[in-house]
């Protein structure tokens, strides 16, 4: 999101006195003086009797010596002012400004009614209502009532008409972070009350509800700042009508559909913010070029197609962000605005082609540029290099190539303090101009095609460097070990040099991971850094212990000791680790009781994959911080302490322990749980319905445990969900107000219950997850820290495919399956699984189904597994199936299914096992031939009320007709022809159907 921009309207500067100032005006000021508590360095402290007042700081007067003006704004001033404040005595006053103070109450503003016109009130208080007796203040032409964003929603407003009414002359008005409570009709309040206003500032004041488009009928209107309200809609046309608008911000305000291109032909418009609306869509127009626009943000958006050649022209432009959309093509040279640009971040689009190092010369202002995740090629635009205010380069994720050049030019004064070029494919050596940024902070190199050996302590010369990568190249990293070198490197706090070919440890902050290092992790390592280490990563290692006695570091944060071979007691880290990863070893100890007190910072525990016995000790409810807590697969028992459904825990995952009890029956409204996995335990009872509350669940996992309810319907209100899982359980009763996840589930497994009853027709209908083939953008299901990346979990599943367990590692968002296997479901087959266009996989097998293969699962062209057996399916198999390309595993055994198996594509791959225990079958795979004149009636699909039948037959009846018919009636030879032929057709047509009824 762009630097925002701060509207101040400036009020009435002190001025000197042409007369004296007024003895009652200066008892007065005195009188409001004694009535507060200030700083002693304020202006106000300063106020001094024996001092003409006009002379006093914040005052201003007029030639008669009356105060028309008082600012004592950021003068930390207390208090309270009430209806009987001396204050409200300065009949003269136009101009009051006591913003940034803390006053307990502000009341009686309305006596100021007759000339005051300028009332700055902003972060002058904290909490409670609004007083509405501002509307009194008819003068008014700015009112700014508007609180910091740390104080959102601690003032509130009931009514915005009761504040306003009045206030026709109001030009500028800011409510920011005021809670607005009625908000219905907003915009039609404004636009009816407030016909001259100029500015409108409402940044997160909680409005709802469409944007309206009466605020077309402030012509006067010039600013726009809506920030962070929720208006889930789309943008009026209307806005466009507003000739003198130059600024319109709208970011975070959930808007939807097309972004009228009109907006883009408004001519004063400098400032568009529009970031952070995931579903607003659109083009940008060539008209954009037109505009003398200074500031762009279209970040967070679903923008697409090209950007336009016609931005070229653009002249002021300071600042543009088009990151994260789907913007396609080449880059456009923004040369005519290179004396004046700022920030540019295309970042994570489908930008291709090169970047001609001339389109970049010269931008002399240019501090932040970001290329990052695109599509674009060619070599390094040596330009970049030139660039004397540039202090972030970030190009990775793209696939520039080749070596980079050293250039002489590169001056060690240069302002560049990050540069991220990782995941390209460049070549050759490090370049050698990289030693000479003497300001760079942050350097990534990772996941290239650099080669060659370089000296870790040559990053030494790099002062400021704090964070160094250069894991994943073809580089041998050395390490001299000399005392000299190793205080060279001492300021990094972050190095990764993962697969560097390295033998020796170096003396700093470490990422060591995916090496062969094996043994003790010696103690001299917790001294890296003079006692500074902030994080460590060992894992992908072999250690097999920890040298004792170890004492770490008090400062580490992160501790990374996953995938290695250390056994014995789990170790008890430092009270600062935010991160701590013990996962994948042999620990075979107990959880320590006071485990738990030591892990009040950490935002992320796993010790899972390891061997840990005992209870999960009370004390974990002290880790009032935990984000991700991940203690699967071990071999804990006892119950589920009820704190963990209080905490504000994201991710819980305790699968594959002995845990007995109930499950957690205590999710309150303010539950922030995503994943869930209670699975591969012994937990009884129902399922808690309280979990309704967790509205941001994606992952529900209670599989393979001895829970007993009927289906919980209730769940159909978690929007979110995309997995579901409660396999193996004891659940009964009929499903027939299944609909889980809406627009989200991709995976059901309500496998080897108790379930009975009949498919509704209508149950796949609401899987719109499954059905919906617009889901294009390919990615996995995790969670990460909003604030911090590195908190990251990776969701994961097991589902069933030929009998065998298989763990999803990695949930794609576009592998879909459905097993309602192991149940008692009766009934057909609904028609309307040939909806779930997405689905990969089906499991329907061992229920008691009857009636015929649907035909419509034609229909789903990606499906990879059918699994039907064990069923009461009968007629033949529809040949239509055999043209599901990826189709790779089919089990249709042990039914009542007759006639010839459909041959071609994909059935020729499957063995006779997918065929067995069907009497009625015959043909390859299986070792029946079939009669040559049985080769059974395959279903057709019609029109539900069969009209395409009808129609066939009409076709049919005509076609024949002109071709038997006709020829017969015009051509004497036809007519001899059937004479002679047509009579012994029949013959043999009627001796055929004797012999069959003859053979029955």
């Amino acid at each position: 999101m762009m630097i925002s921009w701060i509207f101040l309207v400036i009020g009435l500067h002190a001025q000197p006195a042409y007369n004296q100032c007024l003895k009652d005006q200066q008892s007065l000021l005195l009188a409001f003086k004694n009535d507060l508590v200030y700083d002693p360095s304020s202006q106000i402290a300063k106020w001094n009797p024996s001092v003409d007042c006009c002379d006093w700081g914040g005052i201003t007067c007029d030639k008669e010596g009356h105060v028309t003006g008082l600012d004592l704004s950021s003068q930390n001033v207390y208090g309270s002012i009430n209806d009987s404040s001396s204050l409200f005595g300065l009949e003269f006053l136009q101009s009051l400004n006591l913003a940034y103070n803390d006053f307990d109450s502000l009341l009686g503003f309305s006596k100021l009614t007759q000339r005051l016109t300028y009332l700055n009130l902003s972060n002058a208080y904290s909490e409670g209502q609004l007083p509405v007796d501002f509307s009194l203040i008819t003068s008014l032409v700015t009112l700014d009532l508007s609180l910091a964003a740390r104080n959102v929603y601690m003032v509130y407003l009931d009514h915005l008409e009761n504040l306003v009414q009045n206030l026709t002359e109001l030009r500028h008005l800011y409510l920011d972070y005021i809670n607005i409570l009625a908000h219905n009709n907003w915009a039609g309040v404004i636009s009816s009350s407030l016909p001259n206003l100029q500015v409108l500032s409402l940044t997160s004041c909680g409005l709802r509800g469409s944007l309206d488009s009466s605020l077309g009928n402030l012509k006067h209107l010039s600013v726009i700042l809506l920030d962070g309200n929720n208006f889930s809609s789309g943008i009026p046309e209307s806005l466009a009508d507003l000739q003198n608008l130059t600024v319109l911000s709208l970011p975070g305000c959930d808007l939807t559909g097309l972004l009228p291109s009109k907006i883009f032909q408004v001519p004063t418009l400098k400032t568009i913010d529009l970031s952070g609306n995931e579903m607003l869509q659109g083009a940008l127009p060539d008209s954009v070029g037109a505009l003398e626009l200074e500031n762009l943000d279209l970040s967070g958006c679903g923008f697409s197609g090209p950007i336009p050649d016609s931005m070229q022209t653009l002249t002021s432009l300071r600042y543009l962000d088009l990151s994260a959309n789907r913007f396609t093509g080449p880059i456009p040279s923004f040369q005519l605005s290179k004396n004046h640009l700022v920030w540019v971040n295309f970042y994570q689009n489908n930008l291709t082609g090169g970047i001609p190092s001339s389109h970049w010369e010269g931008f002399d202002t240019l501090e932040y540029l970001n290329l990052a995740s695109n599509y674009l090629t060619g070599r390094f635009p040596e330009s970049f290099l030139t660039l004397k205010s540039l202090r972030e380069l970030h190009l990775s994720n793209n696939s520039f190539s080749g070596n980079i050049n050293d250039p002489s030019n590169v001056s060690s004064y240069y302002k560049l303090n990050t540069m991220d070029l990782s995941s390209n494919k460049f070549e050759g050596p490090i370049p050698g101009f990289i030693f000479k940024l003497a300001a760079l902070s942050t350097l990534k190199l990772s996941s290239n095609k650099f080669t060659g050996r370089v000296d870790l302590h040559m990053f030494g010369r790099l002062k400021e460097l704090q964070a160094l990568d250069l894991s994943y190249n073809n580089l041998t990293v050395s390490v001299d070990r000399s005392e000299s070198a190793s205080a060279s490197l001492s300021q990094i706090s972050t190095l990764k040099l993962a697969s560097c070919y390295m033998q020796h440890f170096p003396d700093l902050n470490l990422d060591l991971s995916y090496n062969q290092l094996s043994g003790e992790i010696p103690n001299w390592i917790w001294e890296v850094g003079n006692g500074f280490l902030r994080s460590l990563n060992l894992s992908h290692n072999r250690f097999s212990s920890l040298q004792k006695p170890y004492t770490f570091p008090f400062l580490l944060d992160v501790l990374d000791l996953h995938s290695n071979h250390l056994d014995g007691e789990i170790p008890i880290p430092p009270r600062r680790v935010y991160i701590l990863d013990y996962s994948s070893n042999n620990f075979r100890s107990s959880i320590p009781v006071d485990f738990g007190n030591v892990l009040t910072s950490t935002f992320f525990f796993s010790v899972s994959n390891n061997n840990l016995v005992g209870p999960i000790p009370q004390s974990i409810c002290n880790a009032s911080s935990l984000v991700v807590l991940d203690l699967s697969n071990n071999s804990l028992n006892g119950s589920l302490p009820s704190c963990l459904a209080t905490k504000t825990l994201k991710v819980l995952n305790l699968r594959g322990n002995n845990f007995t009890g109930n499950v957690l029956d205590v999710f309150t409204e303010s539950c922030g749980l995503q994943t869930l996995d209670l699975s591969t335990n012994h937990l009884q009872g129902p399922l808690p319905q309280s979990l309704v509350k967790c509205k941001d669940l994606t992952v529900l996992d209670l599989g393979h445990n001895m829970i007993t309810d009927n289906f919980p319907c209730w769940l159909n209100n978690l929007s979110n969900l995309h997995v579901f899982v409660i396999r193996s359980n004891r659940f009964h009763g009929n499903i027939t107000c299944l609909g889980l996840g809406s627009n989200s589930i991709q995976i059901i497994d309500i496998a080897s219950n108790r379930f009975s009853g009949v498919l509704p027709p209508t149950l796949f209908t609401s899987f719109k997850g499954i059905i919906d083939e617009t889901r294009s953008n390919l990615g996995y299901l995790y969670f990460k820290h909003p604030l911090n990346s590195a908190i990251y979990y990776q969701d994961s599943v097991s589902v069933v495919v030929k009998g065998t367990n298989r763990e999803l590692e990695k949930i794609l968002n576009i592998f879909t399956s459905v097993d309602f296997s192991n149940n008692g479901f009766q009934g057909s087959i609904p028609v309307t699984v040939g909806d779930l266009k997405l689905l990969k996989l089906v499991n329907l097998s061992h229920n008691a189904l009857s009636g015929p293969v649907p035909v419509p699962i034609r229909k789903l062209t990606n499906l990879e597994s059918l699994d039907l057996s064990v069923n009461k399916l009968s007629g033949s198999i529809p040949p239509q199936l055999s043209s599901l390309s990826f189709l790779s595993t089919l089990n249709l055994s042990y039914n009542e299914l007759s006639g010839r198996i459909p041959r071609g594509s994909q059935f020729d791959t499957f063995s006779d096992s997918s065929f067995m225990g069907n009497q009625g079958l015959c043909g390859m795979p299986l070792n029946k031939s079939c009669n040559v004149n049985a080769t059974g009636e395959f279903p057709r699909e019609t029109d539900e009320d069969g009209s395409d039948l009808y129609v066939s037959i009409g076709i049919g009846f005509v076609v024949g007709f002109v071709m038997i018919v006709g020829p017969l009636v015009l051509l004497r030879r036809w007519r001899t022809w059937c004479s002679n032929h047509v009579d012994g057709l029949v013959s043999r047509i009627v001796k055929t159907k004797d012999e069959r009824t003859g053979l029955r």
